[in-house]
């Protein structure tokens, strides 16, 4: 017997609100064309499920049986397709991507709690880790995507660019040059220099620029934390080079940042992703809520290149 999910749909909101009529227009139906509904249910089960007066409509026996075999499953169902419908649209699921640390406490924390608040049941996990290791957990399907650097083509990834990131030289602002409109590569080669690790997108570029400047010299001190590094500058052991995005979320007591150049050391960030794997509704909608909050690291960036000239 192959019952319609109309005609259940209609058997059970008849039993519930106890009027064809009501019934009708809970499943936006004319009342002629519900109660053919009901009787095509009927004459399929081979009993009477409603028996009708002037006054009420009560189920029978075998309308009281159906009720207590259909009511379960079909609310299951609805909420299922509810479930779906969240899904498809967005506004449930779980997303896991990947991020450079430095983007990971300032734009990548504010765009989940927009998301979260937008959509608690969101369910995000953020990994954070170095470029490479980012572009290696896409490309191995570890992580939906990636919000990391573009440094080379690579064919079976998409590079959609989001803002430019440059890096900033951070000094005490008790130090000689705290009010330099800007630091260049061989002055800053000449200071002790607190640096991120090797491996790091932010460590190479500081690495070519001083290559350029002619200087191949080791840092006076290595460490894995931005913030680490501004309390080893804040102490005077040294001066930094971190990338102007994390900035704004970091403790600058007793520091100032200088750009540095020519040449700008920058770098182009964005959503990197497979291009054989669509993205579920949930990372698309968080990838929207990054883009918006790329979009204020711009502005940002912007009003502190006037500020310095």
């Amino acid at each position: 017997m192959n019952f319609k999910l109309r005609q259940l749909e209609g058997f059970v909101a008849a039993a519930e609100t106890g009027a064809f009529s009501k019934a009708a227009d809970r499943l936006a139906m004319t009342q002629p064309a519900f109660s053919q509904l009901i009787r095509e249910l009927e004459a399929m089960v081979g009993v009477r499920l409603f028996e009708r007066t002037t006054r009420r409509m009560e189920l029978t026996e075998g309308g009281r049986l159906l009720l207590a075999q259909v009511k379960r499953p079909l609310d299951d169902l609805q909420h299922a397709y509810a479930n779906l419908r969240e899904l498809a649209g967005g506004e449930s699921g779980t997303v896991t991507f990947a991020v450079l640390p430095s983007s990971a406490f300032g734009l990548g924390t504010r765009a989940i709690a927009q998301l979260r608040e937008r959509f608690p049941k969101v369910q995000v996990r953020q990994i954070e880790d170095q470029n490479d290791l980012l572009i290696d957990k896409v490309l191995q399907r570890e992580v939906e995507f990636g919000l990391g650097m573009y440094s080379h083509e690579i064919p079976a990834l998409r590079f959609d660019f989001m803002f430019t990131d440059e890096l900033v030289a951070i000094l005490p602002t008790g130090h000689a040059r705290a009010r330099a409109r800007q630091i260049g590569w061989p002055e800053l080669a000449a200071m002790p220099l607190v640096l991120l690790p090797a491996p790091s997108s932010v460590r190479r570029l500081v690495d070519a620029g001083l290559a350029q400047a002619g200087s191949h010299r080791a840092p006076a001190f290595e460490v894995v934390n931005m913030v680490t590094a501004l309390s080893m500058v804040r102490e005077g052991l040294g001066v930094t080079v971190l990338p102007r995005v994390g900035l704004e979320a970091m403790n600058l007591a007793g520091l100032v940042h200088r750009p540095i150049g020519p040449p700008r050391p920058q770098r182009q960030m964005g959503i990197l992703r497979r291009v054989d794997r669509p993205l579920s509704a949930a990372a698309e909608t968080l990838i929207g809520f990054l883009h918006g909050q790329a979009g204020e690291v711009a502005r940002t960036a912007a009003r502190g290149q006037r500020g310095m000239s």
